[in-house]
Formats: structure tokens, sequence, C-alpha cells
């Protein structure tokens, strides 16, 4: 899966630790995924608040990115 960090979205799939599986989660505005603090995003499934750091996140998509290509 290639995440391109140059589209504006509001939501991502990461883990969440109620559901334990991975999940859409969802954020009341566009994700920074420059940002360094952790923001709180809401599990689409069982509706759990989540803190989710989104530079740990775009680290990780870009090492899935490197290894697709």
């Amino acid at each position: 899966m290639i995440k391109n960090f140059d589209i504006d979205t509001n939501w991502i799939f990461t883990f969440c630790k109620t559901c334990w599986d991975f999940k859409k989660f969802i954020f009341e505005s566009n994700i920074n995924f420059d940002e360094s603090e952790p923001t709180n995003g809401k599990c689409f499934s069982c509706k759990n608040i989540q803190r989710i750091n989104f530079s740990e996140v775009k680290d990780y998509y870009l090492n899935l990115n490197n290894k697709n290509n």
C-alpha cells in the first residue's frame, strides 16, 4: 500500500488497542504527518478515543513504501 502524504485526509488505518486489530481512525481535522505531538483519534469500529503519533505513522508508511518500490 502506497501512502501519499500530499493528499489531505482526516482518517488513517492504525492499530486499535481496544479492538486489538487495525481499524480506521477519524480525526477532527486534516492530519499533519509532521506533527510530533500525539493527537486524539476515534476508532470507527468501537468509538474508542486513542492518542496517535502522526510522525510515527508517517515513518511506518514510508518504510512500507520503500519496501514496495
